[in-house]
């Protein structure tokens, strides 16, 4: 099309030449695709659609690049001879060199449409490589850094757990034995462990990880942190069974394919599928291995979710009260929003006897916020009593200054739980909001009530199963369905924004953030680098790199901080679920499937609901040729795990409150704990070992070595993360196992990836017309529909009546001893202020 349409170009001046090369430039910029097909179609006389205009578009840029360029050069020639350009040979010299730069471009647009040209600018902005000569040396550094990183953190940790150990062991875990030394300071000593191993060695965590069994996991873990392991270990299984057949059958099938190759081959490219046709028979091969890789990896999740359903139905035996005898309400009427007149109304439908109590969520405004600066002032007046001797305490005045302050947040807390527990009483809509608590005397009576409709009006009294009184976000339990329905749709508006604008977002910080940019506006770096060249050689690459990783880094935090500031979640282990949901998004498609989206996520999007069979062309044109990017990415995450096991920002802050805070070990510990929420809860790891696994699969046919990388992988995460979820981190309330259903069906879509993007290449790597082994290899989605059927089959919700009974009955003498919180707000304590002056 630019050939053709290079005679009209050719005719054209400088001053024409040059504005249609700056508006192409700046329409990319904004991504005005619309504005291109338009501006295309005026150029190309041979362009008759839209459509085919807008495939020139990702390379209109680089065209108006090359005119801009030669216009500025041919404009500062002319203007250097002084003359008006009307030179016959001036005008030949301008004409062959636009002539030159149009054919050069439509070359390009000849290999994007054949799929031959594969830099993309999504993935090179997200910093993915394609496969090249130099993948060896790249690799072989990759390994050399890994496990160096691997055993330098592995030996920090083993270190700092010896002489550090409150930092790495789990508070229920150690037995505060408090000691009066002779400063009268009181010491703290970890407990020996329970089984049969020296405590605190240097390797002794390595077997107790060992030594884990299942029921220890869910008692230490919860039944979420069981979950996650055991996710993790599925994928080692499926890589365990499959490695040895795929690394035996492929790799030479694949090294043999690769002496027909047209180019030069580095030996770790002899491995991969390549793109060179391939015979009948490998075809064949590779179909038969896509069915064995499915039904391996269907048949070990149908026998994950038996299990799971097992641990599911004695966690519900096991839930402990009164989270297992209560039931959260929303859209009480207005008649029956105080605690006496909810109670009442439940015990008129079943009796005095099985209705134990009800509580109905109040608006507290800002008592939340004085109730924190009141521990502030508590926590200020310990540490000024521990500072200064007993016997200059009375005359002290930072002492008697801490007390003033404690005694009149102390007054105003009091006074502020007063009106809102009078308020509370009267029924006062704005203090009195429609969802409540009810808790009832056994679980039978609770199940019985949660499945009923109570009015005519069957949005009245909806009754769900609560979260965890101590992880229960109350503020969100008070605001209305409409309220929530309504910010909920608003985080779902913001968490798109986020994807729809992450690539530009990336590309102008990368374009702030180069070190020639900084320099202009940092005059003090602008000398640096001048009178020091070798600081400038070193940042230029890699400044803007650095800071585009930093900037990645937070992106677990933006999305928390949009689930809290929007979502209606009414728990923190909600928060998680919602972060697996959307980072896990995040992760496949701007880790893994970035390489596919040419023309941007939108626009990929809409091609593919227009024309749903490109994207087997579009799996198999990209993927493949990026693969030994993504050794790499697994390889340098083996550094990741171990820089979780080592814990450093809670190692950072206790050591900190002890050294500046002048605070005990216990108060140290506590304030220190947990770790951020964002970054290293179980969602946010969920969904990096999804990516993993995502990676493994969809790669184990066209590059069999990624299974070595990734099982090296899984196995080291089995011992940090077995560890920290059992033996470091606190114990966190959990779903129930809600993030397992999750993953395993996050897993089936990877499966149904591999199995799409194998149909592709067996089509592209075939004769011309040969359908049978990428129809055979795509007939194995069947196999993946009938285990998602199967696992939907299974009962794991509810307890069946029967066993509800039988656990309600067993249970009734251990109601006194195993009570975990209780559904009231903790800002409306009394014992907050109760015991100051």
């Amino acid at each position: 099309a630019f050939i053709n349409s290079s005679p009209y170009l050719c005719q054209v001046n400088f001053t024409a030449a040059d504005v249609m090369a700056r508006f192409c430039v700046a329409a990319l910029d904004l991504h005005l695709f619309a504005c291109l097909a338009v501006l295309t179609g005026a150029v190309s006389k041979t362009c008759s659609s839209s459509h085919n205009a807008t495939k020139t578009a990702p390379v209109l840029l680089s065209v108006s690049q090359h005119l801009l360029k030669k216009s500025i050069v041919f404009e500062y020639e002319r203007n250097e001879s002084g003359g008006e350009g009307d030179d016959e040979d001036d005008k030949r010299t301008l004409t062959r060199s636009v002539a030159q730069r149009i054919a050069s471009a439509a070359k390009h647009i000849e290999e994007s449409v054949e799929g031959k040209n594969v830099s993309r600018a999504p993935g090179r902005v997200m910093g993915i490589a394609v496969n090249g000569k130099d993948d060896e040396r790249m690799l072989s550094s990759s390994l050399k850094i890994a496990c160096t990183g691997v055993v330098a953190l592995t030996i920090m940790f083993s270190l700092a757990r010896r002489f550090s150990p409150v930092v790495y062991i789990r508070q229920e875990g150690m037995q505060l034995e408090i000691q009066e030394d002779s400063g009268g300071s009181s010491t703290q000593e970890p407990q020996s462990y329970k089984r049969p191993y020296p405590a605190l060695t240097i390797s002794d965590w390595i077997w107790k990880v060992w030594d884990t069994t299942p029921d220890d996991e869910v008692s230490q873990a919860g039944l979420d942190g069981w979950a996650f392991l055991e996710f993790r270990r599925l994928n080692f299984r499926i890589i365990c069974i499959i490695s040895p057949v795929l690394l035996a059958v492929l790799l030479p099938i694949h090294y043999l394919a690769s002496g027909d190759s047209t180019r030069d081959l580095d030996m770790l490219s002899r491995f991969d599928i390549g793109n060179e046709p391939l015979d009948d028979w490998m075809l064949w091969v590779h179909a038969l291995l896509v069915w064995f890789v499915v039904i391996v990896g269907a048949s070990q999740l149908a026998r994950a979710q038996e299990q799971f359903t097992e641990r599911r139905f004695q966690w519900l035996k096991e839930i402990p009260f009164p989270r297992a005898q209560s039931l959260l309400v929303s859209n009480i009427p207005h008649m029956y929003r105080t605690d006496a007149a909810l109670k009442s109304y439940f015990t008129s439908l079943f009796s005095d006897e099985e209705v134990k109590s009800a509580y109905v969520v109040r608006h507290t405004g800002r008592l939340p916020q004085q109730v924190n600066e009141l521990k502030a002032a508590r926590a200020n007046l310990d540490r000024a009593k521990k500072t200064w001797p007993d016997e200059a305490a009375d005359d002290n005045a930072e002492i008697e200054r801490c007390t003033q302050r404690l005694q009149q947040l102390s007054q105003c807390v009091a006074r502020a739980q007063a009106r809102v527990q009078d308020a509370a009483e009267r029924g006062d809509p704005l203090v009195c909001s429609s969802s409540g608590f009810v808790t009832f005397s056994s679980e039978f009576v609770q199940r019985l009530a949660s499945r009923e409709q109570y009015t005519r009006e069957v949005t009245e009294f909806m009754m769900e199963f609560p979260p965890d009184p101590r992880d229960v976000i109350y503020s969100n339990v008070a605001d209305t369905e409409l309220n929530v329905s309504t910010w909920n749709w608003v985080g779902v508006f913001a968490m798109i924004i986020l994807f729809l604008l992450w690539i530009p977002l990336v590309v102008v910080i990368s374009g702030w953030t180069t070190f020639s940019a900084v320099q202009d506006h940092v005059p003090a770096i602008k000398t640096l680098a001048h009178n020091h060249p070798w600081v400038n050689r070193l940042l230029s690459g890699v400044f803007a790199t650095i800071v585009l990783k930093i900037f990645l880094a937070f992106l677990p935090t933006t999305m928390h901080w949009i689930i809290i500031s929007f979502v209606g979640v009414k728990s923190g282990s909600e928060v998680q679920l919602h972060m697996q949901r959307w980072y896990s998004c995040f992760l496949i498609i701007f880790v893994l499937l970035v390489t596919s989206m040419s023309r941007g996520i939108a626009i990929t999007l809409v091609a593919i609901a227009q024309e749903p069979g490109q994207i087997f062309g579009l799996l198999a044109n990209y993927l493949p040729s990026a693969s030994h990017f993504y050794f790499n990415y697994i390889i340098l995450g083996w550094i990741v795990l171990c820089a979780e096991l080592a814990r450093s920002a809670n190692f950072g802050k206790y050591h900190l409150f002890r050294r500046f805070g002048g605070m005990s070990q216990k108060e140290a510990k506590e304030l220190s704990e947990p770790e951020d929420p964002a970054s290293y809860g179980i969602g946010a790891r969920m969904a990096s070992s999804l990516l993993t696994s995502a990676i493994t699969f969809v790669f184990c046919s066209c590059s069999p070595m990624v299974l070595v990388f990734s099982w090296i992988s899984f196995c080291l995460g089995q011992f940090t993360y077995g560890y920290l979820l059992v033996f470091g981190e606190s114990k966190k309330p959990d779903t129930g196992g809600q993030m397992w259903l999750r993953s395993v069906n996050h897993l089936l879509i990877v499966l149904t990836l591999y199995v799409f993007l194998m149909t592709g290449v067996l089509q592209a790597l075939g004769p011309k017309g040969s359908l049978g082994p990428p129809l055979f290899s795509m007939l194995s989605c069947a196999i993946l529909y009938w285990t998602k059927m199967k696992m939907d089959n299974l009962a794991f919700d509810v307890l069946p009546l029967e066993e509800v009974v039988r656990a309600s009955r067993a249970r009734k003498e251990e109601k006194s001893n195993s009570l975990e919180g209780e559904y009231k707000q903790p800002e409306l304590d009394p014992e907050l202020v109760r015991g100051i002056a």
